[in-house]
């Protein structure tokens, strides 16, 4: 079953992108970092990029593992995760924390296809929200770190071009018409 990865910088239409391709019929897999910071907030919890860094890295990291397990167990078709554990490893060297030994050894056991495909910053559509509330400046250190991290677990990348969301799934279709091993159901019909 083919797993692929949207990363990239926060603010830079991940999330639009997601909902862009759920509408053209593909799997997805919503961020767990929003997920979370909603959840803590709501809970009046801790585990907050602005409260305690490190517990959020962690819940990422257990949010985001739990997700590919999940998703691995039952499904046959293509799935877009927004964002993945390999964020939660980037973070680690954002926040300036040693990434934990068990998480890597368990990153390492599960694997996404190639490529993974990478928004970049774009200052044009950033926006800070309850949820997002750091500035655009780090989010481009967020991208960059994601983007040493996937590339280090030796990921393929793809920069998703700043584009109107059609035409960036348009894009990403695209791709993954040119995969040798890809055998897309009904969404590639849409091509």
């Amino acid at each position: 079953m083919p797993k692929f990865v949207i990363t990239g910088a926060s603010g830079a239409g991940k999330s639009t992108l997601i909902a862009a391709l759920m509408a053209e019929g593909y799997a997805t897999v919503p961020e767990a970092g929003r997920q979370i910071v909603s959840e803590q907030v709501g809970s009046n919890g801790t585990a907050l990029p602005w409260l305690d860094r490190g517990a959020f890295m962690e819940l990422l990291f257990e949010r985001s593992i739990m997700a590919f397990d999940r998703i691995s167990d039952g499904a046959n078709e293509a799935v877009f995760f927004d964002r993945s554990f390999i964020e939660a490893i980037a973070y680690a060297t954002v926040i300036g924390q040693p990434v934990p030994p068990a998480m890597l050894e368990a990153a390492a056991t599960r694997t996404f296809d190639s490529p993974v495909f990478v928004c970049p910053p774009w200052k044009e559509i950033f926006t800070t929200d309850e949820e997002r509330r750091h500035d655009f400046a780090f989010a481009a250190r967020d991208y960059q770190a994601n983007v040493e991290a996937y590339l280090a677990a030796g990921y393929d990348l793809v920069e998703v071009p700043r584009l109107p969301v059609g035409e960036r799934v348009a894009f990403i279709t695209r791709q993954l018409a040119l995969l040798p091993s890809f055998q897309p159901s009904n969404p590639a019909e849409k091509l």
